[in-house]
């Protein structure tokens, strides 16, 4: 019964942690938005707020460091086979690129959903390349692939695993538990977003366990992917039609 006990009072911290960490990320992107971005120029705020991402980050660092371990032990460290990590990545960028737009299509043809509105995105970059080295720098690789995957792929997937066990029923658990979080931390893009985010959080964490359970692989195969989206859109490229 102690052992039960114990169990439970595990797995319930592991949830409150994650919420804790959300929760820090939307404190830091309410600081960012009240006290810095109004004062930057319009270019800037977008950038800038996505940095916040970093204030879920950091309160993850602080709760592992307080359970004695970190992100370099669960997986942010150098892969021991380069080789291996690259092919999972290149595998994860198709899956996620041709997987996206298999669903977009799927919800554009047969719902009545709004599309996925980047236009924000293509107005602030057209003809302007110190805006798109900006985005690259800050949001594609600043603040998704690094940010994103040590929070999602990272400290909630091992909060994921502290909740369901690590049996095979236990592990898929939480993976389709932190996807439905990232998907959920995309609702500003709507529903064809959060389904497609959702989906794409999938692909990622499967990458990091396939990949040795390193979170290298997601973290450049998020950050290649995000960088052929981001230049198609600079570039001016047709959009699929449930993007707009």
């Amino acid at each position: 019964m102690a052992k039960d006990m114990g169990s439970v009072g595990a797995r319930l911290m592991a949830l409150v942690q994650i919420t804790a960490a959300i929760a820090a990320l939307f404190v830091t992107s309410g600081l960012i938005g009240g006290l810095i971005t109004p004062n930057l120029p319009e270019n800037l705020r977008t950038p800038i707020l996505g940095l916040a991402l970093w204030g879920g980050v950091l309160a993850g660092a602080l709760m592992l460091m307080a359970a004695k371990t970190s992100y370099g032990l669960i997986g942010f460290s150098l892969p021991p086979n380069w080789s291996k990590c690259l092919l999972w990545v290149a595998i994860a960028v198709i899956a996620c690129l041709v997987g996206a737009i298999a669903i977009g299509e799927c919800i554009h043809r047969l719902t009545d959903w709004p599309p996925l509105d980047v236009s924000y995105i293509r107005t602030s970059i057209k003809g302007d390349v110190i805006a798109y080295a900006i985005w690259i720098v800050l949001v594609v690789w600043g603040s998704a692939a690094f940010g994103e995957e040590l929070l999602a792929r990272g400290f909630i997937l091992n909060r994921m695993e502290a909740v369901f066990g690590r049996s095979p029923v236990g592990i898929a658990l939480a993976v389709l538990g932190q996807a439905a979080i990232f998907g959920a931390l995309h609702a500003i893009q709507g529903t064809t977003g959060v389904v497609i985010t959702a989906y794409i959080g999938i692909v990622l964490a499967g990458t990091y366990y396939l990949s040795g359970r390193n979170l290298w692989a997601p973290i450049l195969a998020h950050g290649l992917m995000d960088t052929v989206s981001l230049t198609t859109m600079y570039l001016g490229a047709p959009l699929p039609g449930y993007l707009s």
